[in-house]
């Protein structure tokens, strides 16, 4: 009796506090002003959103509240860029060093993510400017560090200081307009991608460099004279890019573990180079343009390195020059290349080229076509001689190994009214009736209006469904071929 007692006392006493919490939850809370609401965020998710903000608008935010009056200061992602516009509404001042200096004076945040110098004009009377500058970010533990000067004579080079070379919380580094001094020590021991364009530098410095980096995973050279031997023995290196002829007579480029090689830009006459071991090289894109005579040769013994390689893309000019090849009868070096991509538009001067490199890729397995707009050529091709070998390019049938056995999937990319010329549809009539093994191909239509339209003109619109209306009637070699147009509607209006 007791404990039945006892126990219904308990119910009571519980359902007495349901009511009592009910009727906490029903009273209405005045709602949250905005200000509070901003008042009430975490510390870390304000830093989060200074990190996507230009540095101009996270000072801005300190009239939101009286919490964020400073909470600027505690930034850890500092970005300087000297061309920032200036108004009399900007917390910017016109004098970029003194701007600089105000921001670093103020900077509260313990360690610094990001220190990024870029646009900034140079020359040696600013050099204890910039010393001091990365003195700060060397006492906060800097990881991503850019120093993009630029500088209008070559004599004015940032020559960093030894400290430079030390820093041992980086993590991505980039530099312009810097020259590397003689008997420089290097240590880097987290730094994973590194960045040097019109760069001064020897040999030596370059092996220094890859020595003191024993993470470095990514190397990007952007016109870095005076270095003529590309040698990469490390193993953590696995992606190579350079670009726009910075090698004075170079000789060879040799990096036997490396697995990603990317040639680009605009090279000058004295810029040839060698792939001396690139053997474990997977992907490799040539995308570049030589202004040389011996365009040919180059881009031959280009290719001849990169027999084994399961990826390749190839830009326009190289297309173009490829062209010149097919049509002089160059025999092509057999690769076993299984993905191609091609960046270029498909004219009448890239359909020899296009030839050239599918009976290269015997083993090919996947092309992908980005259209581009058309590229100068630096040499001529014959005009007649070009039209009537694309004329015969349905009897190109049977010719080539990897659409007889290989082929599965094309993709074309850009595709467009402007963009749809009888070239390429001759090229998607060519590959649906002789590839055996296709099994799709998507081609990827841009619609957006042309320069000055709002919207799409209906003339338009049903040129291009007139189009895929042909291209899908086209005879097709593999039964089980799909044609695929991928477009977005909603880029479609009226």
């Amino acid at each position: 009796m007791a404990e039945t007692t006892v126990h219904g006392a308990v119910r009571r006493e519980s359902s007495g506090d349901d009511r009592r919490n009910r009727a906490k939850r029903n009273r209405t809370l005045p709602p949250l002003s905005p200000g509070d609401l901003i008042t009430a965020m975490p510390d870390a998710v304000i830093h989060h959103i200074f990190s996507f903000l230009p540095l101009k608008d996270v000072v801005k935010t300190s009239a939101l509240s009286k919490r964020w009056h400073s909470a600027w200061t505690t930034t850890a992602h500092l970005v300087f860029d000297d061309v920032l516009p200036c108004n009399p509404d900007d917390t910017y001042s016109p004098d970029f060093p003194s701007l600089v200096d105000s921001v670093l004076i103020r900077c509260t945040s313990p360690t610094v993510k990001r220190f990024h110098i870029t646009n900034f004009e140079y020359d040696e009377a600013l050099h204890p400017k910039l010393d001091l500058w990365l003195r700060f970010a060397e006492g906060r533990r800097v990881e991503d560090l850019r120093l993009g000067l630029v500088t209008r004579q070559l004599q004015f080079f940032y020559r960093p200081r030894p400290f430079l070379y030390c820093l041992s919380w980086l993590v991505r580094l980039e530099l312009s307009c810097c020259c590397f001094s003689l008997g420089t020590t290097v240590r880097w021991p987290c730094l994973k991608v590194l960045l040097m364009e019109v760069v001064e530098m020897s040999d030596d410095n370059l092996e220094e460099i890859v020595s003191g980096s024993p993470v470095l995973e990514s190397l990007e050279l952007h016109y870095c004279w005076r270095l003529k031997n590309i040698v990469i023995d490390s193993t953590s290196v696995k992606k190579l890019i350079f670009a726009n002829g910075g090698f004075s007579d170079s000789e060879q480029i040799w990096a036997p573990h490396l697995l990603s090689l990317r040639v680009s830009g605009i090279w000058g006459l004295a810029s040839v180079f060698r792939l001396d071991d690139v053997s474990s090289l997977v992907e490799a894109e040539l995308d570049f343009v030589v202004c040389t005579d011996k365009s040919r040769d180059l881009l031959k013994e280009l290719l001849e390195k990169l027999r084994g390689v399961s990826t390749i893309t190839i830009g326009g000019w190289c297309l173009q020059v490829l062209s010149a090849l097919e049509m002089e009868g160059v025999p092509c070096p057999l690769s076993k290349c299984q993905n191609l991509i091609l960046r270029a538009p498909v004219t009448r001067w890239e359909l020899p080229g296009i030839a050239y490199m599918l009976r290269s890729s015997q083993c090919l397995e996947k092309l992908v076509i980005h259209l581009t707009h058309s590229c100068p050529s630096t040499f001529k091709l014959d005009e007649e001689s070009v039209e009537r070998f694309n004329e015969d390019l349905l009897s190109w049938k049977g010719n080539f190994q990897c659409l007889a056995k290989h082929l599965k999937r094309v993709e074309i990319i850009g595709f467009a009214v402007s963009l749809g010329s009888k070239h390429l549809l001759a090229l998607i009539k060519f590959l649906l009736g002789d590839a055996l093994a296709l099994e799709k191909m998507i081609i990827k239509v841009d619609l957006h209006a042309q320069s000055g339209q709002k919207r799409l003109e209906a003339a338009d619109l049903s040129k291009l469904l007139g189009v895929c209306r042909d291209v899908l009637s086209y005879q097709r070699a593999s039964q089980n071929a799909e044609v695929i147009f991928n477009y977005p509607l909603e880029e479609v209006s009226f």
